[in-house]
């Protein structure tokens, strides 16, 4: 009995105490209610309501063009001895480009000059010939008349006297094709050094000294200012574009908007691709030929189309969503769907409705379930 005793006072007792302890039976009673999360401020960020258009601009790809491009080459043949630029040196018109080895030219112009100094020399004893049988045909001519020659020997004097007048008609002519001969030659001499026709950039050089030049061949490609840009538009806006059109004009390596004038409207649709060339020309001198251009040209649309800015956009994986703020300026993360890019805003298909706000810029510091603080 004594046993048990201990046992009940030293142990069961204890344990029971403990029990009642751990229920919460010595303890004040608190009332079970929601535990409320403090929540986190954020600052630091812009927030706009959605915007919301009736009017969005297409893009249309362009392609910068120069306003004159030329391919420079030469009208004779031989190696390239002297190169006198870089690529994109600008150079002046009728500034040497090119020297191509002028010896066979030269050895020509020397050729054509002795054959003109032998053409003269011919001339010269031409025209003594034919004075000397001038006057004898003269002499012969009165002979005739006073009956002291015979009708025979007339005739054969003036044959002689017609001889040696042709004769110099031909030495004459001889001079005058061998002067022509040595001309000819001494353009193309001329030609061996290949000059610049206008004032521009040299964008693309073709040989290098010691190649062989042909004629035709192209050794540069020189382009200057005005640049244009140069888009297909299809054909529903045919007869809408004019000369003196605006248009915006996005160089996407620049990442600089110009505004472009239409200065030529194709005045007819391609039947295999429906659409008409425009070009328009850029008033800068950073644009340069062959860059990548995207052309806007605004378009109505039935139903308003919420647009999204760029820097709104929230990606992570697969995942695509912005930043929602109510009107107690709570951020809440919201799955959002995509459409069309218009000049650095997204057409929002899904997930937005007019007059919501969304974070901007500073997305990097929004949170979920967090709130917009001064």
């Amino acid at each position: 009995m004594r046993t048990f005793m201990k046992y009940f006072v030293f142990l069961f007792i204890p344990i029971f105490l403990t029990i009642l302890w751990l229920a919460g039976v010595f303890h004040e009673k608190i009332e079970a209610k929601e535990v409320k999360r403090e929540r986190k401020t954020v600052s630091g960020v812009v927030i706009k309501p959605v915007k919301v258009v009736k009017e969005v601009p297409i893009a249309y790809t362009g392609t910068i063009v120069a306003g004159d491009r030329a391919e420079i080459s030469t009208r004779v043949m031989g190696y390239v001895i002297d190169v006198k630029f870089k690529e994109g040196d600008f150079v002046k018109k009728g500034q040497t480009l090119f020297v191509v080895d002028p010896r066979d030219i030269r050895a020509q112009v020397n050729i054509m000059r002795q054959r003109i100094h032998q053409a003269e020399k011919n001339y010269l004893a031409a025209k003594a010939n034919y004075e000397a049988v001038k006057k004898t045909y003269e002499r012969f001519k009165k002979l005739l008349k006073e009956g002291a020659v015979t009708q025979q020997e007339f005739d054969q004097v003036e044959a002689k006297f017609k001889a040696a007048k042709a004769q110099l008609e031909a030495a004459k002519a001889e001079i005058k094709v061998a002067r022509e001969a040595y001309n000819s030659a001494k353009a193309q001499l001329s030609y061996a050094e290949v000059k610049a026709p206008f004032d521009g950039h040299v964008i693309s050089k073709l040989v290098d000294k010691g190649d062989i030049a042909r004629p035709g061949m192209p050794l540069a490609v020189l382009e200057r200012k005005p640049y244009k840009v140069e888009v297909a538009f299809p054909e529903k806006y045919f007869g809408k574009i004019k000369v003196g059109d605006k248009l915006e004009v996005y160089v996407e390596v620049l990442r600089k908007t110009y505004i472009a004038e239409v200065v030529e409207v194709e005045p007819a649709v391609n039947p295999m691709t429906r659409t008409f060339k425009v070009k328009a020309l850029i008033d800068s001198n950073e644009v340069k030929s062959g860059l990548f251009a995207k052309v806007f040209k605004i378009e109505k649309i039935e139903e308003p189309t919420v647009l999204i800015p760029k820097s709104a956009v929230f990606k992570r994986w697969d995942f695509t969503g912005v930043w929602v703020v109510d009107k107690e300026g709570i951020i809440k993360l919201r799955l959002v769907r995509l459409g069309r890019e218009y000049n650095g805003y997204y057409e929002v298909l899904a997930g937005l409705s007019p007059g919501e706000r969304i974070i901007v810029e500073g997305i990097e510091k929004a949170c979920d379930g967090c709130k917009v603080g001064g």
